[in-house]
């Protein structure tokens, strides 16, 4: 063999070794975070083992590949926000898609890299996939409650796809506190957790929705900002919104895996062609997971994160991604204030374990047996204040187990759960009313400790409860008597704005509810019931 063809092929072999590998970079210029929303760590690693994922097990080889772990929601809102800032929702005041506000301004990894480098010198990007819970960035609002349903219908028809269909995964309530001003009441509306830092990037689209609209724009910014270092955010949408339409075992969820990847491998290959790859480092992570064969994330705290910056030696947090991008490029973590709640994944850990724990939320499961059975009240929900007053009145405490007999919506366990931290069951015989609950109790990730059933109330063996709590007609708390009686001494009973004939209350107190002004009554009875004897008329 000739040496020229001796070295053509050794060309070949080499371009070839260019194009299917990504360097190891120890002190980047520029930096691409990959965002794989919703994508599970356990289905990713099958689909690794088969080989669907070429690109990500490449960057996992030439770096490292690791386990991250969610403290927190497991949802949209709270994860970006999280891995973008590098904060607990205490700082940031993003708790989930369902309560937020705008990321305090300059807690960003956008801003902090736009102070560190100059913003005439550094490029920030953020080319993202969804619409509502990653992306948009409205301001703060206040609307006159007479103008809602307009502004609620024009809302509607913003969120609309081309397809017709809503944008998977979000929300349906309208967010906000309800004040009154000379006579007119308005809604406060949170400004979305990315309205502060959209302002500070030099280039923020969001609402993209497909892999490859994403992608061929990413390498279309790669292209006209090549001249100067950067950080792009990528954010991919179709593994999110393939699990709630489909399912996390769906061929379309796996599908959606391989189109993350594909695009992926297309924008590392577009960073080769422009002759950057030695100085840009990668990182692919994910907001969360998604519940093992099914179409939400209530309890989905197992991701992933791959990357090419060797230094990355251990598993870590989902707030622990931004700490190691800052140290990348060469930020004194230190010196950061507030001080970051995470930990570069270079740097030992030594907090206690993360707090996980199983999501215990049923699926409604109607019992067939009831079908026939009707609500024995029409559903009224109980404003904020008085669920907030019964469940002080009761003296709930982590090592209770409240019961909610006709939980209507779930609010009053739900409450509990967040407030107090303790076990809680909602009871109705509506199957309506229990989807609504199940579906807040989701979206407050309260699954580990909320349970919702379709049952009878007059069935019911209470005695296990400590605090009972009602909403019924006066003569239905009468016929629950017997099963009261039942309950452990000291256990406690609140009813709203019904007593129980017979049995005098320990306490009874006024609420007004700050929501409309109406006036509500709250009565307390502690175990054993104190029966007074009625006199004949």
């Amino acid at each position: 063999m000739s040496r020229k063809v001796i070295y053509l092929l050794l060309v070949v072999c080499v371009l070839a070794l260019g194009r299917s590998a990504v360097a190891a970079v120890e002190k980047p210029q520029n930096i691409i975070l990959f965002g794989w929303d919703g994508a599970q760590r356990d289905h990713v690693n099958e689909a690794l083992a088969r080989g669907e994922l070429p690109n990500l097990k490449k960057l996992g080889e030439q770096g490292v590949y690791v386990k991250i772990d969610v403290e927190g929601t497991t949802d949209t809102k709270a994860g970006w926000s999280q891995i973008l800032t590098g904060y607990y929702p205490q700082v940031t005041g993003v708790y989930s898609n369902g309560r937020f506000q705008p990321v305090p301004e300059g807690l960003s990894i956008f801003e902090r890299l736009e102070k560190q480098f100059g913003a005439d010198k550094f490029v920030t990007v953020a080319v993202i996939g969804k619409k509502a819970h990653c992306g948009a960035n409205d301001p703060p609002q206040k609307i006159r409650l007479d103008n809602e349903g307009a502004e609620k219908d024009a809302a509607a028809k913003k969120k609309k796809r081309a397809d017709g269909k809503p944008d998977p995964g979000a929300g349906k309530q309208r967010q906000g506190k309800i004040i009154e001003e000379n006579g007119v009441k308005y809604r406060l509306i949170p400004g979305q957790p990315y309205y502060n830092m959209s302002k500070a990037v030099d280039v923020w689209e969001f609402g993209l929705t497909l892999d490859e609209k994403v992608g061929t724009r990413a390498t279309e910014l790669l292209e006209k900002y090549k001249g100067k270092p950067f950080f792009f955010f990528v954010h991919f949408a179709e593994v999110d919104h393939s699990g709630h339409q489909k399912g996390e075992n769906s061929e379309e969820y796996n599908d959606a895996l391989i189109s993350n990847d594909k695009w992926t491998g297309k924008i590392i290959d577009k960073v080769k062609e422009l002759g950057l790859a030695d100085k840009t480092q990668f990182y692919v992570t994910a907001d969360h997971g998604f519940n093992e064969d099914a179409n939400g994330h209530s309890f989905a705290p197992y991701v992933f994160l791959a990357t090419n910056n060797k230094n990355v030696n251990r598993d870590g947090r989902r707030q622990d991604v931004t700490p190691t991008i800052l140290e990348a490029y060469g930020l004194d973590i230190n010196k950061i204030e507030p001080k970051l709640d995470g930990i570069p994944l270079t740097k030992p850990d030594n907090r206690p374990a993360a707090k996980l724990g199983p999501a215990k939320t049923k699926k409604s499961v109607v019992d067939e047996s009831l079908k026939d059975r009707k609500p024995d009240v029409i559903f009224v929900p109980t404003p904020q204040d008085v669920v907030d007053k019964m469940l002080e009145m009761a003296n709930v405490t982590k090592d209770d187990l409240v019961y909610d007999l006709g939980c209507g919506d779930g609010r009053i366990v739900v409450t509990a759960a967040k407030k107090y931290g303790c076990k809680a069951i909602g009871y109705d015989i509506n199957p309506k009313r229990i989807q609504e609950s199940l579906e807040n109790v989701e979206k407050d990730n309260v699954g580990n400790l909320v349970t919702i059933e379709h049952k009878d109330i007059f069935t019911l063996d209470l005695s296990k409860a400590n605090v009972v709590t009602l909403y019924l007609l006066p003569d239905l708390n009468v016929k629950l008597i017997p099963q009261l009686d039942k309950l452990k001494p000291g256990s406690r009973i609140v009813s709203h704005d019904f007593a129980m004939r017979g049995v005098k209350p320990d306490k009874v107190v006024e609420v007004t509810a700050s929501d409309n002004g109406g006036e509500h009554t709250v009565y307390l009875w502690t175990c054993p019931l104190n029966k007074t004897i009625e006199k004949e008329e």
